[in-house]
């Protein structure tokens, strides 16, 4: 194991992905040990590598799309200002109750508990019901694409960056932490927010699952949501209009008759026929 001296020898990225890595591979491990623990890891692995992956992958590429475009192609100016104007400083009322252990816990919540609750809803989803899983997958994809126009034409900053009363309190943590936030992070797309709308969307389709990760996947959801405005990444509009959007995205993959990507396409072309046939 790495000393606390040779970690911090390390670049500071890999300090990053170490920090987040390494704790979320633990969690999902236990979450594995405690919610499917009648699964073999081998057949979770292999049924990863035969259809899994198309499921997952297209989530992932869409999301790596839509960060690279959030990233280059975002309006000139931002509009933090009209966001301010709907609540004022209200979300600094979250950090009345600051102090060093609070942090580190909503910096983990943040950074480990939000990739456990997205990814490891959709094996809890698969061994109950496979079809809930492609359907939750695609609920992710309509959700993130949803988003774009407002990364794009309606870029926001994070709310410790526009409001001198809200500390910046994730990012200051720890060199390592800042650095890898605002090496793949504008800061100028808390609107919307999509660890709020994620983690939503997956407390949503947790209750497909039994009654004890629905109810464990909704209290991390909250404390996720509470994480993003402790922290002094989100604002209150963000987390409203985000959850509006999971009610889009949920409805849509509910409408989808065959949750798979082949069939996806097929329906979109099918809608744009009818609608341009009225």
């Amino acid at each position: 194991m790495l000393s606390a001296l040779h970690f911090h020898s390390l670049p500071l990225g890999t300090q990053f992905t170490l920090l987040v890595a390494v704790p979320s591979i633990v969690t999902l491990f236990v979450g594995k040990l405690v919610f499917l623990p009648d699964a073999r890891l081998r057949t979770i692995l292999r049924d990863f590598l035969k259809t899994d992956w198309k499921y997952l992958g297209v989530a992932w590429v869409v999301t790596n799309v839509v960060n690279t475009l959030a990233l280059h192609f975002h309006a000139g100016r931002t509009f933090t200002e009209f966001v301010y104007a709907i609540e004022g400083a209200t979300v600094a009322t979250f950090q009345g109750i600051a102090s060093t252990p609070l942090t580190l816990l909503f910096t983990a919540v943040y950074l480990v508990g939000f990739p456990f609750v997205v990814l490891f809803t959709y094996f809890k989803l698969k061994a109950h019901n496979e079809e809930e899983a492609k359907r939750y997958a695609l609920a992710y994809v309509f959700l993130v694409v949803l988003s774009v126009p407002f990364f794009i034409l309606f870029p926001v900053k994070v709310s410790s960056l526009y409001l001198t009363t809200v500390e910046p309190l994730m990012y200051e943590l720890d060199p390592a932490i800042q650095h890898g936030i605002f090496s793949t992070d504008t800061l100028v797309k808390a609107f919307p927010s999509l660890h709020t709308g994620l983690s939503v969307l997956a407390a949503l389709y947790a209750r497909k699952a039994d009654t004890a990760y629905a109810y464990t996947i909704g209290v991390l959801a909250v404390a996720i949501v509470f994480s993003t405005l402790y922290l002094g990444i989100h604002w209150m509009t963000d987390a409203v209009f985000a959850i509006i959007l999971v009610g889009c995205a949920y409805y849509l993959s509910r409408r989808v008759s065959e949750p798979r990507w082949s069939v996806v396409s097929r329906e979109a072309v099918a809608a744009v026929r009818r609608t341009a046939g009225r």
